[in-house]
């Protein structure tokens, strides 16, 4: 396990996506310099859309937006186009407005009959960009972090992505693994709300 570097306790969703969007800056404009590219996965849910609208308005032209590859934390198994799809969100709030090519966006594929089939490929395709530069990540109140409900999944599995069911609709979920997760040069958990405080 990773060790914490720090927790950074911030008045407001506006001033937390602010702070993370700086320091994703920094190792984004870092990575690119020194390795070309910058691979970063992005999280669902509501915490990140502030962020997402941040990096696309003050940071489209300090970010050089041909060199970024987008992965996912977690997605929902459902269409690109659901309203509840994580990918729809990204896409709306932040690829859209951005010159990202549609090369670098590796987004989770919900288009298989079977969950596993698609974990697998995703797996296949995640392999060669690891470690990644960075991974998003919220904390829900129940303890879960990208699709990782507590207790219903192995945290020494050896796999780098895995079908999950959450207990809240839509059930079927698609996440990265512990071991994707601590493999990543670096994790930014983005919570917000008095209520998250315990579990963190």
């Amino acid at each position: 396990m990773n060790s914490i570097d720090s927790i950074k306790a911030l008045p407001d969703l506006q001033t937390i996506s602010a702070s993370a969007a700086e320091a994703l800056a920094v190792l984004a404009n870092n990575a690119i310099s020194e390795r070309g590219r910058f691979t970063l996965a992005l999280s669902g849910g509501e915490t990140p859309r502030t962020l997402y609208e941040i990096l696309a308005r003050v940071y489209h032209d300090t970010i050089d937006w041909q060199r970024v590859h987008l992965y996912w934390s977690d997605e929902r198994y459902v269409p690109h186009d659901d309203p509840a799809s994580n990918y729809r969100m990204a896409r709306e709030m932040l690829i859209d407005p951005l010159p990202i090519p549609a090369t670098n966006v590796h987004a989770i594929p919900t288009s298989f009959i079977n969950p596993e089939d698609a974990a697998l490929a995703y797996s296949k395709e995640l392999l060669p960009a690891m470690p990644l530069d960075l991974i998003l990540l919220g904390l829900g109140e129940d303890g879960h972090t990208a699709s990782l409900f507590p207790g219903t999944f192995d945290p020494e599995d050896y796999r780098l992505v895995i079908v999950t069911h959450s207990p809240k609709p839509p059930p079927v979920r698609i996440s990265m693994t512990v071991r994707a997760i601590n493999e990543a040069r670096n994790v930014f958990f983005l919570v917000s709300g008095g209520e998250k405080r315990e579990i963190l």
